[in-house]
């Protein structure tokens, strides 16, 4: 049997944005982190843990492969379709749910599905733990709140 997420790590190597080694290192430890926090809240929430880390891997692909932060979650979805289209190992289901979930992630101010939350509270505990100083929204900050909470942490 194939190892889908080794698979995909590998096919996002072949297109991260590599001229910056700055920014490369960024973008690795952003999806990395993202990746992981979306297997600890698919583990908590009973979520399949290995499309929800694939949400983290492909949340900011438009990013990684040196496109704009202008859409770049709608963007980013596309990309990710075109990416697990042409490894023909996803489902379609599991690609609209992957997808979906990928082109909700930037808007925080509202609620979607499982797997869209799921990936936005993820995306806001790497924005708030991997650097502490680094500014966050409004809503980045309630929803982190809300994490420290349902993981029974004092909030901020």
């Amino acid at each position: 049997m194939q190892n889908r997420l080794e698979n995909l790590r590998n096919e996002i190597d072949k297109l991260i944005d590599k001229e910056d080694p700055d920014k490369f290192r960024m973008y690795i430890s952003h999806m990395c982190g993202v990746a992981r926090f979306c297997t600890l809240l698919s583990m908590k929430r009973n979520l399949n843990i290995e499309l929800a880390t694939t949400c983290g891997m492909l949340h900011d692909i438009c990013y990684m492969t040196g496109g704009s932060s202008d859409n770049h979650a709608i963007k980013g979805a596309e990309q990710a379709k075109s990416i697990l289209d042409e490894m023909n190992q996803y489902s379609d289901h599991e690609i609209t749910l992957i997808t979906t979930a990928i082109s909700r992630h930037s808007d925080k101010s509202k609620i979607h599905d499982q797997y869209d939350e799921l990936l936005k509270d993820a995306d806001v505990m790497d924005h708030c733990l991997y650097n502490a100083g680094f500014p966050v929204s409004e809503w980045e900050m309630k929803r982190y709140n809300n994490l420290l909470n349902e993981f029974g942490l004092a909030s901020c």
